[in-house]
């Protein structure tokens, strides 16, 4: 008898080990998106404190409508809006063919966005029949790395200086020498721990030069005070490994930066070493040199020698087997640290352009300036 009590003694003092207690937050549930971009846009209540939570993960949960399921694969955004801001927190593409999918994206590092009152936007783009979506927020309890986090657009949505849009972002346009992106410079938080920039840049459009942009295999550049320079290679060669398949149609061949049936894994930089808190960073991301002579734009255009596939009757855009080459790109200059940041975000969107290229001898060469017109 004394045996078996001190086992139970022990057993009483032995620790236990308890896992990690979760909250669940139901946003979009069975929402339908139907026609063109397919956009949504709800609000939601999150939790007002996050402090006491080191993990987050979205699960979506894709079916069909009614009306049955868009048969192609389709690009689908879920943006968060707060305090006046958009983010991009996650992007994955719809199954080819085959309808129903589900992912689960970890979404940590938007902790301290998602707080509060959240306007969601869930976009699917879907020209035929549709999607039902499904959208929950897993929070999971424990100590985070950094209690304060701090998110920054770079290149994102519209910009009015270039008078062009980074989630629709057309490349080789013959008007331009190259597609230059502007400098970004950002005074960087005194406090900052941990700086990344996050790259949510996918390739889409084919038909073109090279297949561009969706089959086109490419090297892109982040370059950190005009000195160290990052490659972005963006081209994503294992479609056959996926969480929805077998699919339909040409669901393995690789990328520009995506898979059918996949979400989008983002490209991190860890700038940390390269950056000293309280100083002013400049930071540039430059797209591999284009120029798309498949176009009705390009002087001489050939199908038969300029275009992806050399069927073509004309270089038109037809919307089907020949479609404008363009990314879509969210990138973000993500900051962390266990102390409240501040940082002032400064914009530069100097650039030089020449027009027309190819020329015929005549150019016509513009500055724009920050915050002016044409000089």
């Amino acid at each position: 008898m004394a045996r078996i009590l001190a086992f139970y003694l022990m057993l009483a003092a032995a620790p236990v080990s308890l896992a990690a207690q979760s909250v669940t937050i139901n946003t979009f549930q069975n929402t339908v998106h139907l026609g063109g971009a397919g956009t949504v846009t709800e609000t939601f209540e999150f939790p007002d404190d996050v402090s006491g939570y080191n993990q987050v993960f979205m699960h979506i949960d894709l079916n069909c409508p009614g009306v049955g399921c868009d048969p192609f694969d389709r690009v689908a955004r879920i943006l968060a809006r707060k305090d006046g801001q958009e983010y991009e927190i996650g992007r994955y593409v719809t199954p080819f063919g085959i309808g129903t999918c589900d992912w689960t994206i970890d979404v940590s590092a938007y902790r301290t966005i998602l707080t509060g009152t959240v306007e969601l936007v869930s976009s699917i783009e879907t020209w035929s029949n549709g999607w039902s979506l499904n959208l929950d927020f897993e929070f999971v309890e424990g100590t985070p790395d950094f209690e304060h986090i701090q998110i920054h657009n770079l290149w994102h949505g519209w910009d009015s200086n270039l008078q062009r849009d980074y989630g629709g972002f057309k490349i080789g346009d013959t008007l331009w020498i190259s597609d230059n992106l502007p400098e970004r410079k950002i005074d960087l938080s005194g406090q900052a721990e941990k700086v990344l920039v996050r790259a949510w840049v996918t390739g889409h459009g084919q038909g073109n030069t090279e297949n561009a942009a969706e089959f086109r295999e490419v090297t892109h550049t982040l370059r950190v005070n005009g000195a160290t320079d990052f490659e972005h290679h963006l081209w994503k060669s294992d479609c056959n490994s996926n969480p929805c398949s077998p699919q339909n149609g040409t669901w393995e061949f690789p990328r520009a930066g995506w898979c059918p049936g996949q979400d989008v894994k983002p490209a991190d930089f860890d700038i940390s070493d390269l950056v000293a808190p309280g100083t002013e960073i400049r930071l540039d991301y430059i797209l591999e040199p284009y120029l798309n002579k498949c176009s009705p734009l390009y002087p001489d255009c050939s199908p038969a020698s300029d275009c992806a596939f050399g069927t073509q009757i004309t270089c038109n855009y037809d919307g089907n087997l020949h479609t404008e080459p363009r990314y879509i790109m969210a990138i973000q200059l993500i900051l962390m640290s266990n102390a409240p940041i501040q940082t002032k975000e400064v914009l530069s969107d100097t650039r030089l352009t020449v027009s027309p290229s190819p020329t015929s001898g005549l150019l016509e060469v513009a500055l724009t300036l920050p915050g002016s017109g044409l000089v």
